[in-house]
């Protein structure tokens, strides 16, 4: 009996032991609250802004087959040089051939029973005009004509369209270039319109770059405006022009391409840039900008919480008095104590206090 209450109560013993230690996570990861945040912005005056990108071909173009089949040649390789209507990737025109050939055939009798209705046409004719045919024979003769005649043309756009059918089992270099890509291998199954590979002309006038641009500066970049482009690859800092801004966004930043007013041969696509946007107007003055939602008021005055890094994940919340001015649509003026690119508490004022302990919610304010 007393073995018995030895093992219950060691039992117990491991529950609570186990118990008060989630307990005691659970309460360290509920002090870490999450919070939504915003930035200390400049505006006014010139603004300079960098961001990644790649660099593309300006010219390169997919190739696919317009049918679908089985690949029987595909004689490319990434970086091989292609010379305009060479022959690049070829299906299996097996039963292409035979449509054709069959459609050849179609023609060959079409026009036989053409020929043969229009000498019989002309020998009725005659002998109508003689009075040695009726009426009817002319007009059944005329209507064999007439039915010869629209097989033959019917025959012949068949011809055309398995001509073009076969064409369709084929691809050549629609332009002089480089293989970018290679997608496929001989003996594979494609669908119509797969890409089989891609090709660039191989011209460094021919490289731009393509950067994302976050929704805040969007507007302000305007094609035809300069830029600077650096290649950390080759060391080198270029001139460059944006050619196109885009008009959708893709995962929260837009596409802006870039061309290269100073290009070499070195630069090739695929390789990391870094572009550089200047924003603004030099005659304005510059101001800081904090999130209306940032600023609270108490008796003292007003105040926001400035959030200081700790790690990656945990930040501490720092009570600050500020001076602010007036409200523009960006939010309020800064005069004094803020800096650019402060983190500061957007939502939850109350719930703060000095030194708390808060992680940022992943979507700025």
């Amino acid at each position: 009996m007393k073995k018995i209450k030895n093992t219950c109560l060691a039992f117990l013993s491991l529950i609570l032991l186990y118990g008060c230690g989630n307990s005691g996570e659970e309460k360290k990861a509920a002090l870490i609250k999450p919070i939504k945040y915003g930035i200390v912005e400049s505006v006014g005056g010139l603004t300079i802004r960098t961001f990644n990108g790649i660099t593309q071909s300006g010219s390169e173009t997919n190739l696919s087959f317009r049918t679908g089949g089985l690949i029987t040649n595909l004689d490319v390789a990434v970086g091989q040089r292609l010379r305009k209507g060479q022959l690049l990737a070829q299906l299996d025109q097996t039963d292409a051939l035979l449509a054709f050939e069959q459609a050849q055939l179609d023609v060959a009798n079409a026009k036989v029973q053409l020929e043969t209705a229009s000498s019989s046409f002309e020998r009725i004719k005659q002998l109508y005009q003689t009075n040695n045919a009726s009426l009817s024979d002319y007009e059944r003769a005329k209507s064999s004509l007439s039915n010869a005649q629209g097989s033959y043309e019917i025959s012949l756009k068949r011809l055309d369209k398995q001509r073009s059918q076969l064409s369709y089992t084929t691809i050549t270099a629609p332009m002089s270039g480089i293989v970018s890509s290679v997608k496929v291998e001989t003996n594979e199954v494609i669908r119509s319109g797969q890409t089989i590979l891609v090709m660039s002309r191989e011209n460094a006038d021919d490289i731009e770059t393509q950067v994302g641009v976050p929704e805040k500066y969007i507007s302000q970049i305007k094609q035809g405006s300069p830029t600077k482009i650096r290649i950390p690859t080759l060391s080198s800092d270029f001139d460059g022009v944006i050619a196109e801004v885009g008009y959708s966004s893709s995962g929260g930043t837009y596409p802006v391409i870039t061309s290269l007013t100073n290009p070499v041969d070195e630069v090739r696509p695929g390789m990391p840039v870094e572009v550089t946007f200047t924003f603004g107007d030099e005659t304005q003055e510059r101001q800081l900008l904090v999130p209306v939602k940032a600023v609270g008021e108490d008796e003292i005055g007003q105040f926001v919480y400035i959030l200081s890094p700790v790690d990656d994940e945990v930040y501490i919340a720092k009570k600050t008095t500020v001076e602010i001015g007036n409200l523009t649509s960006g939010g309020f003026i800064v005069r004094s104590g803020l800096m650019q690119d402060q983190i500061v508490a957007v939502a939850g004022l109350r719930t703060l206090y000095d030194g708390m302990k808060v992680s940022l919610i992943n979507q700025q304010l």
